[in-house]
């Protein structure tokens, strides 16, 4: 199995089923290929980038200034974060085995967010050694881990905003820097719960920077743009318009940050097994890589609909094989990326 298969999720796929007979690994039912002997019958993952790309670029064109980062564990390919990271996509990380994935790719880790839940400060300082800065602390009781972190460390309170004043009073005695607030953006939050949240969250910043002397320079919107929220691209307009008026990022100097996950990738994650092909979220997707599946990636001007087209997807591999071109990778195996030979009427740009 190559590297990049390897590293689809930092956390490891726990869904992932193994055949003591066959080597066979099984993920929701179906085979990764492992030891088969049927290889027409090993599922394909195929990630269509340019797509995700896009949805990334227009995300950033509805909220040109806030710095949008990617949740490294929605999917964890290198192909991916390599292309969210050229499109100017900040991380961020709940885990601590995300980073070596984004050190793979060359990220600029002084972007990334690192929020994972009940980390210790020897386990996060791993992290701010390999260049990371911004913390998210969502207990106060986790503050004093940051009482030895080095000069420099940002910290950001993911709190009811009722608290945060006091929490910040708190952190200011321990000598920890508190730089901004973080939106606690609970699951199904709707775009008018989500204006409640940030009304509330910007004046406990003004509240916070009154008691303790010092102005918070950020502010995180949280999971706002994950697919965990009942915010819809429709509605991003009138929720930029609003949260610009309350926040005023060029005014008050505050830097707005976001994250995005699984959103990003909804619908450009293909499983392809046989006649049958199906769109997979990135878990799923993560959990056959981790399997061993073979990773195909899409670019330049190849749409998924390429797929609907090709319904014996490794069939029409076979037939395409002078446009495959391979990346360092492939040559241990399982990972290709294909780009056209020659432009073709039937590709259409759209997709």
């Amino acid at each position: 199995m190559s590297t990049a298969t390897r590293t689809a999720d930092p956390t490891g796929a726990a869904a992932v089923r193994t055949d003591a007979a066959t080597g066979a690994g099984a993920v929701d039912g179906r085979h990764s290929g492992r030891g088969r002997r049927d290889d027409d019958e090993l599922p394909v993952v195929v990630m269509d980038l340019s797509r995700a790309a896009r949805r990334f670029r227009d995300l950033r064109a509805a909220f040109p200034w806030v710095d949008v980062h990617f949740d490294v564990s929605a999917l964890a390919h290198p192909a991916l974060l390599a292309t969210v990271s050229a499109e100017g996509a900040g991380f961020t990380v709940t885990h601590d085995a995300a980073l070596p994935a984004l050190r793979r790719v060359d990220a600029d880790l002084g972007r990334v967010l690192h929020a994972a839940p009940g980390a210790r400060w020897l386990q996060r300082r791993s992290a701010w050694e390999a260049g990371v800065r911004r913390f998210v602390v969502d207990d106060p009781d986790d503050l004093d881990t940051f009482v030895s972190a080095p000069s420099g460390t940002a910290v950001l309170l993911r709190v009811d905003p009722a608290i945060a004043v006091a929490v910040a009073r708190y952190a200011a005695a321990l000598g920890v820097r508190v730089a901004g607030l973080s939106l606690p953006v609970a699951p199904d939050t709707a775009a008018s719960d989500l204006v409640t949240l940030l009304q509330r969250a910007v004046r406990a910043s003004a509240e916070v920077s009154a008691a303790t002397g010092r102005r918070l320079e950020l502010l995180d919107l949280g999971d706002t743009f994950s697919d965990g929220t009942a915010i819809r691209p429709a509605e991003w307009p009138t929720l930029a318009r609003t949260i610009r008026s309350l926040v005023a990022p060029a005014t008050s100097r505050t830097t707005v940050l976001a994250t995005a996950g699984r959103a990003l990738v909804a619908d450009c994650i293909t499983v392809s097994a046989g006649a049958a092909a199906r769109f997979a979220d990135g878990p799923t997707a993560s959990a056959y890589i981790d399997a061993g599946c073979e990773v195909v990636v899409l670019r330049d001007g190849m749409r998924d609909s390429l797929l609907s087209r090709l319904p014996l997807f490794r069939t029409a591999l076979a037939r395409e094989a002078p446009s495959v071109r391979r990346t360092p990778h492939a040559r241990a195996g399982g990972h290709r990326t294909l780009r056209p030979s020659r432009a073709r009427s039937t590709w259409s740009p759209a997709g």
